[in-house]
């Protein structure tokens, strides 16, 4: 009897056991049902944009959806945060998330200019206007594919059995320079153009052997170093006092001074900038930039080899 009563409770147990189970799942499936609602019903509100928004981002022009004064703090905003000259966008500050320039998301690479001592750099392009031709570069045998031949009547008259040349670009707008400037009374004429490698290489070995190498320096180019190698470059004369300062006091002189800029020419050596060219003053050298540029680095009061650093460059190997 003993026996048969253990069992019955045994087997009574299991019942209960199960019974307990049962309960505990079926709560278990109802408070998983009720947090599934509850995460639903919260990710639709985080992530689900409303209609504003919504209509927003299908205007990407902007403005049209926004108030002025929303307008006006989104412009704010990006003036903070953009810097000048940068399309990007930037990490928030004080986050010291920032990240190094990335070449491929248009970071800024450093400029090899100027190269170190004994260095030269070598010009991939003598075409661009905006190549920078210093005593820190070289143009190497860089020949122009474009030349004319400057029209004779804006040559010096004695000088005028002999052919000069410039780029095309820069030989139209010389013409149109030197036609303004005869409508106000004023002739210029030209007295040198386009200079070869092998022509510039010559003329300095002239000028060192005559005067000495250090002081040849100073008022002539190297072979490959000479903005005449460009053709976009004119010397300007026709006076009793060409290639000498007092050019600047001529009135071919005054009126380049203060209109070449207008034809996009550019005085490449001015007053007390030897320091900064390794060159005299010339006031008769002109270079050729193209008119909006010649207009900027007008503006910019700058010496022009230090206004074209500011221009992109490009350099062989670089």
């Amino acid at each position: 009897m003993a026996a048969k009563e253990k069992k019955f409770f045994l087997r009574g147990d299991k019942w209960k056991i199960a019974a307990f189970l049962g309960l505990f799942l079926a709560a278990f499936f109802v408070a998983a049902c009720c947090y599934g609602d509850y995460l639903l019903s919260y990710g639709e509100k985080v992530f689900t944009l409303s209609p504003g928004e919504t209509e927003k981002q299908e205007n990407p022009e902007g403005g049209a959806n926004n108030s002025d004064e929303e307008e006006k703090a989104e412009a704010e905003t990006e003036t903070d945060l953009e810097p000048s000259g940068s399309a990007g966008e930037e990490p928030e500050p004080g986050t010291g998330e920032e990240e190094p320039p990335d070449e491929e998301l248009g970071g800024d690479k450093p400029s090899p200019y100027p190269p170190p001592p004994g260095e030269i750099l070598k010009i991939k392009d003598g075409d661009y206007l905006l190549a920078l031709v210093t005593k820190q570069t070289t143009l190497g045998d860089y020949a122009p594919t474009d030349l004319v031949p400057i029209p004779a009547e804006y040559i010096k008259p004695a000088q005028r059995q002999w052919k000069y040349y410039l780029r095309q670009e820069a030989c139209e707008n010389l013409i149109r320079m030197c036609e303004a400037a005869r409508e106000e009374g004023v002739e210029l004429f030209v007295i040198s153009a386009y200079r070869s490698y092998e022509t510039q290489e010559r003329l300095f070995r002239d000028y060192a052997q005559r005067n000495g190498e250090e002081k040849a320096n100073t008022f002539s180019a190297r072979a490959g170093q000479s903005e005449h190698q460009l053709g976009t470059v004119v010397d300007f004369g026709g006076t009793s006092v060409d290639k000498t300062q007092a050019f600047a006091d001529t009135q071919p002189g005054r009126w380049l001074a203060e209109n070449a800029h207008r034809f996009g020419f550019a005085m490449s050596y001015p007053l007390d900038s030897q320091r900064i060219t390794g060159y005299i003053y010339e006031p008769w050298h002109f270079r050729y930039i193209g008119e909006e540029s010649a207009l900027a680095w007008k503006e910019s009061g700058q010496v022009l080899c230090v206004f074209l650093e500011g221009q992109e460059q490009f350099w062989e190997g670089h």
